[in-house]
């Protein structure tokens, strides 16, 4: 039985989303049907329904997709100063890797994710605001919007302009756009 969770499941999923991404390199997403990704992907429009509500749906299970595999390559690798530019590098290269979702999913961002799987950058922003002597949490959420909304922007003009400049070019101008509170965050 194909049910949640088993091999086969998991198997026709990650079939419907390469199909989705497959689709995302010639055509806008407001142009990408379910019966288009259901033929790119040789299943029933029933079966795309009992994995997802709708193409957003599975644009947002994608992100946290991607967003999983983003951290658990971060764990693999050498310990990076959280803002240094060779972390900013490496997160790029996600980025460059998955380009079309990336351009589609940061197009129809009408908002900054300030709560969604951004807890690890309050918990690194937070400590370094107050000991800048900034103690107020409003006030330190300025600085996390700074921060999140111009890295959010930078991302996407790049991915915008096809990934056009190197990653070690974007990831300089991201750190020279700083706050001088977040130098010397570990």
């Amino acid at each position: 039985m194909n049910t949640k969770n088993n091999q086969r499941f998991q198997e026709t999923e990650i079939r419907m989303e390469s199909a989705m991404l497959r689709l995302m390199e010639n055509t806008e997403v407001e142009k990408i049907t379910v019966k288009k990704i259901c033929e790119e992907a040789e299943v029933n429009r029933s079966t795309f329904y009992a994995h997802f509500a709708d193409i957003y749906d599975m644009l947002d299970k994608m992100e946290k997709e991607l967003r999983k595999e983003l951290l658990e390559s971060y764990k693999n690798k050498k310990q990076y100063h959280v803002f240094s530019g060779e972390s900013f590098v490496y997160f790029l290269k996600h980025i460059k890797k998955h380009k079309y979702f990336y351009k589609v999913n940061l197009q129809k961002r009408k908002s900054f994710p300030l709560t969604q799987g951004y807890e690890q950058l309050w918990k690194i922003i937070k400590p370094r605001c107050e000991q800048a002597g900034i103690k107020e949490d409003e006030e330190i959420l300025y600085y996390f919007i700074y921060f999140q909304s111009g890295f959010t922007m930078i991302l996407k003009h790049w991915v915008e302009t096809d990934c056009a400049a190197c990653e070690e070019e974007v990831a300089a101008i991201i750190k020279n756009c700083m706050p001088d509170i977040f130098d010397g965050i570990k």
